[in-house]
């Protein structure tokens, strides 16, 4: 368990370095795009491209860090009226679906950057190879697959425990 709560740790760590070096280049580009606008009146598309790159890495991150801490906009008018053995059973349902869609959301993802690796797109303005964009679907959906897969065992392991318990 220490293991596992370490390596937790480190994916987080990571994630908020990935985060932060993305949302300072997003404020970047956007602010050299305004300063660009109003005063050097340049071509700069770049900026533009870099800003919207950063934000879907960040963007899908983010979607990783709200799901593990719980901060994720949800509808829980139904769960909230459960109780005990049914609530539990209702959350390892729903941790196991989570699981599932990640699980399809890393293959669409990994056959999409497949796919444009193959073609060779690059993007409009740097020329960075599309699949640089489209890897951050398999990065952010890799993480939430193994993040979650990892509480799903813990909740697993502690509906064992508690029901062991019991009898």
């Amino acid at each position: 368990m220490k293991f596992m709560k370490k390596l937790l740790s480190c994916v987080t760590s990571a994630e908020y370095a990935v985060m932060a070096a993305a949302f300072i280049a997003m404020v970047a580009s956007y602010f050299i795009s305004v300063l660009n606008r109003n005063f050097i009146q340049a071509s700069m598309p770049w900026t533009e491209e870099i800003a919207v790159y950063s934000m879907t890495y960040m963007a899908l991150l983010g979607t990783e860090v709200g799901l593990r801490d719980g901060t994720q906009v949800a509808v829980t008018a139904v769960v909230d009226k459960l109780h005990g053995v049914i609530r539990k059973i209702v959350d390892l349902i729903r941790q196991v679906i989570l699981v599932g869609f990640a699980f399809i959301m890393i293959k669409a993802g990994g056959d999409l950057v497949l796919k444009q690796l193959q073609a060779g797109q690059t993007t409009p303005v740097m020329k960075l190879p599309m699949s640089l964009m489209y890897f951050s679907l398999v990065l952010a959906f890799g993480l939430i697959f193994v993040i979650q897969t990892i509480t799903l065992v813990q909740q697993i392991a502690e509906f064992g425990k508690k029901e062991g318990n019991r009898t």
